[in-house]
């Protein structure tokens, strides 16, 4: 089961108007065996997602106009806001993944001491560093316009989510 969070535009974080993909619990089952970290990420780039990561989620908020990122988390539990300051929190625990579309803020509010997530991109992009400072917030506004739909859905591959919630 896939549940969406919508973000509205949040001068200066533009969010985006495909809406941040949940999935409680999808890879809680790679976590019990040898390596989690390496298991996800072999999932991930089962379907496209490489350029891989393992570590945590900034405790300010940024984005990345270039690119959408998948987020797993692999161990512990946190408070994770989306779409800016003023904006919702949400809880994000082991087992969970979030595919957050090209322009969505999140920030780390609180984690546990064990908190550990991994990070991909589609295509293996690498993803640009936005921490809402842009002296043109337009062009990165169209920069996030313009980034395209995945191929695939991190998590579930061609018929996944991707192709039901954003298209």
């Amino acid at each position: 089961m896939v549940e969406t969070i919508y973000t509205e535009e949040n001068k200066p974080f533009p969010n985006n108007p495909l809406p941040v993909l949940y999935y409680p619990k999808a890879v809680a089952h790679l976590l019990n065996e040898f390596d989690p970290a390496q298991n996800v990420q072999d999932l991930f780039e089962k379907n496209g997602y490489t350029n891989g990561w393992v570590n945590g989620i900034f405790s300010y908020h940024h984005f990345h106009s270039n690119t959408h990122e998948v987020l797993a988390c692999i161990a512990g539990e946190a408070t994770v806001q989306l779409g800016g300051p003023d904006a919702q929190c949400y809880s994000f625990s082991k087992g969970d993944v979030l595919f957050l579309p090209a322009g969505v803020a999140h920030k780390r509010i609180d984690a546990s001491y064990d908190f550990k997530i991994v990070g991909a991109y589609p295509d293996g992009l690498e993803p640009d560093m936005q921490k809402g400072k842009a002296e043109d917030y337009e062009a990165i506004k169209q920069a996030v316009a313009g980034v395209g739909q995945p191929e695939n859905d991190p998590v579930e591959g061609k018929n996944g989510a991707v192709l039901k919630y954003w298209t």
